[in-house]
């Protein structure tokens, strides 16, 4: 390995552990802060609450971009040569703290609250678009029983090979693969219910019509596709989901293009709202 290449990777190597630490500081402040009795008085002796409020905010939208940093730095980029993939997340590890960070600990309800939504019942056969490390399809598994199926497909094989291992730490029967949205490996009408969670807005604008077309293909006549992605919010509950606002900065009208374009691509009855967690919003329809 040349000297460079060692550099480069020390100093992804750093970011990245400035990143767990920033956003390890960062839940334990909000964490404190909203739980433990007393902290808010405690701090508001020592400095006024607006400027302890704008603390904390500092802390969790500093500890998110270094989050961000470094997983822009272990990611694989758009290829030049158009293979459509878009962005490839590879921190397996790092991506689950930071949903438990960006959570507080509640990714859990959020997931569960995904499966409300979509309306997932026993039995069905289900498929998890871009479910990264498989933690959405875990809690799928757990509705649709042992009559149910649940399959999940990502373009990372690390999180494929983290997912693999969770559903088998947990007992649990998911088949996970490699493969890419807009080319999913499965016969016509095979599902009962699709999701896609947070994955969408990981897409090229030019392969997001194929992809939910494709949707659209694996999905039995009636069944349901639910897609999850970050709202635009303002005001003081967006400054303190850092997360959910830089992703609705870069793609402010994301749910309204994936609207669109479940419309154009035949689907019926759309409809679409808040998920009721952390900035997010869905479109539900149905083939």
């Amino acid at each position: 390995m040349s000297p460079h290449l060692t550099k480069l990777s020390r100093h992804n190597l750093r970011k990245g552990h400035l990143a767990i630490g920033g956003i390890l500081a960062a839940a334990v402040l909000l964490v404190a802060f909203r739980l433990v009795p007393g902290w808010a008085s405690a701090t508001s002796v020592a400095m006024p609450f607006g400027v302890a409020i704008a603390v904390h905010a500092g802390v969790v939208l500093a500890g998110s971009g270094l989050f961000i940093a470094a997983l822009r730095a272990r990611s694989r980029p758009r290829q030049a040569d158009g293979d459509g993939l878009g962005t490839t997340l590879h921190s397996a590890r790092l991506y689950d703290w930071m949903a438990t960070a960006y959570t507080l600990g509640r990714e859990s309800r959020l997931r569960e609250r995904t499966l409300d939504v979509a309306g997932i019942t026993a039995n069905q056969h289900v498929l998890d678009v871009g479910c990264g490390t498989g933690t959405l399809s875990l809690a799928a598994k757990k509705r649709v029983g042992p009559n149910g199926s649940v399959r999940g497909v990502d373009a990372s094989p690390e999180m494929i090979g983290r997912a693999s291992a969770k559903a088998v730490r947990r007992g649990l029967a998911v088949t996970f693969e490699v493969a890419a949205a807009q080319s999913l490996p499965f016969a016509d009408g095979a599902f009962d219910l699709v999701l896609c969670s947070l994955a969408f807005h990981h897409l090229p604008r030019e392969a997001r019509a194929f992809a939910l077309a494709e949707m659209r293909r694996v999905l039995k006549p009636g069944g349901r596709a639910l897609v999850v992605e970050f709202r635009r919010e303002r005001g003081i509950s967006a400054m303190l989901n850092p997360v959910a606002l830089i992703h609705s900065r870069r793609n402010p009208r994301i749910l309204g293009e994936v609207e669109d374009l479940v419309r154009r691509s035949g689907f019926q009855n759309v409809s679409t709202g808040p998920l009721g967690f952390g900035g997010m919003g869905y479109v539900l329809a149905e083939r």
